[in-house]
C-alpha cells in the first residue's frame, strides 16, 4: 500500500520517468509513484506534464493543487474510474430513498458520537447534550439534530465566541483539513466507478462532490482535534504541516487500528455495499481515538 505524503512548496517542474515522480528545481529528486498516497502542490507556479497527470490518476494518487493563497482549489480525478463504470452508475441511480435516509441517519449519529468522544477526551462540557442529540437523529435528520449538536460542540470546543462563519486562523485550518479528507474520499469514490455528483443527502447543483460531502462528516472531529491542539493566532506553513499529520493517524474500524486512508476505504466500501444491497449490519464506521497531537 502507498504511504508517502509529498508536499511541494517551491517552484519546480514535475515530470514522469520510469514510474517515478521527478521533481526538478534547485535539486532533482525522484520518488516512486507506487509509494505516494497523497501529493500536495502548494505553489501554483509548479509545472506538471500531461504524462505525469495521467500517471497520478492511474495510480489513484490523491493530488491536491493550491491557489496563489496556498488554499486547496483543485483535485486531480479520473474521468473513468472503473472498467464497469456504466453498470456501477446505473446501480447508483437506483439507490432507494429509504436506504439513503437510513445511511444519513447513521452517518450523522456517528459524527455526533465522535464529537462527543472528543469533548470527553478534552474534559469539556456538553457531553450529555450531544448524547441527547445523537439519540434523537431521525431518518435524513429531518429535525436537524446535527445542526443543534454542532452549535453546542463548537462552543464547548473553541469557546462561546467562536462561530464557523468568522474569518480567522482556526477556521482556515478547519477548512484546510476538511478539504484534505474530502479529497481522499472523493478519489476513492471515483476509483470505484461512482459519480461524486450524486449524493445521498447533499444535493447542491453547484457541488460536484456531493457524495464525498456526505461521507466526510464522520472524520471532521479528527481535524477539529488537531486544530484545537495546534492552531491559535496564525495559520502558515508550519501549521499546515501539523494539520497534514492527521494522514499518519490511526483510527479504530473493523476491530482494528487502521491508518486514516485505509480506514476511509473500509468505511466507504461498507457504505456503498449497504446502499447497493441494504444489509445494514455490514456498515462499518470509524471510531476516533484522538491520540496525543504531535
Amino acid at each position: 500500500m502507498s504511504w508517502r505524503t509529498v508536499i511541494l512548496a517551491k517552484e519546480a517542474k514535475l515530470t514522469l520517468r520510469m514510474g517515478h515522480l521527478i521533481v526538478s528545481g534547485e535539486t532533482v529528486n525522484r520518488v516512486p509513484l507506487e509509494e505516494i498516497s497523497f501529493l500536495l502542490i502548494e505553489n501554483p507556479n509548479i509545472q506538471l506534464t500531461g504524462h505525469l497527470i495521467n500517471a497520478l490518476s492511474h495510480h489513484h494518487i490523491v493530488t491536491l493543487i493550491c491557489d496563489a493563497n496556498m488554499k486547496p482549489s483543485s483535485v486531480v480525478n479520473s474521468v473513468y474510474g472503473h472498467h464497469r463504470q456504466s453498470r456501477i452508475i446505473a446501480q447508483q441511480a437506483t439507490w432507494t430513498e429509504e436506504r439513503k435516509g437510513m445511511l444519513w441517519q447513521e452517518i450523522t449519529k456517528q459524527k455526533i458520537e465522535n464529537q462527543r468522544q472528543l469533548l470527553i477526551h478534552l474534559k469539556k462540557e456538553g457531553i450529555d447534550e450531544l448524547s441527547m442529540f445523537r439519540d434523537q437523529v431521525e431518518v435524513f435528520d429531518t429535525t436537524n439534530r446535527e445542526g443543534h449538536a454542532a452549535k453546542v460542540y463548537f462552543n464547548r470546543l473553541y469557546g462561546q465566541d467562536f462561530t464557523r462563519s468568522i474569518d480567522e486562523p482556526r477556521n482556515w485550518a478547519l477548512n484546510y483539513g476538511y478539504v484534505v479528507i474530502h479529497s481522499l474520499i472523493a478519489r476513492q469514490i471515483v476509483s470505484r466507478g461512482y459519480l461524486t455528483e450524486l449524493g445521498i443527502f447533499h444535493a447542491n447543483e453547484f457541488n460536484q462532490m456531493n457524495l464525498a460531502s456526505d461521507f466526510v462528516e464522520v472524520f471532521r472531529p479528527l481535524v477539529d482535534y488537531i486544530v484545537h491542539e495546534h492552531i491559535t493566532d496564525t495559520f502558515g506553513k508550519d501549521e499546515k504541516r501539523k494539520v497534514l499529520k492527521m494522514l499518519e493517524y490511526k483510527v479504530q474500524i473493523r476491530n482494528s487500528k487502521q491508518f486514516l486512508q485505509a480506514a476511509v476505504q473500509v468505511y466507504l466500501d461498507s457504505c456503498l455495499q449497504y446502499l447497493n444491497d441494504g444489509h445494514k449490519e455490514k456498515l462499518l464506521f470509524p471510531i476516533l481515538d484522538f491520540p496525543k497531537a504531535r
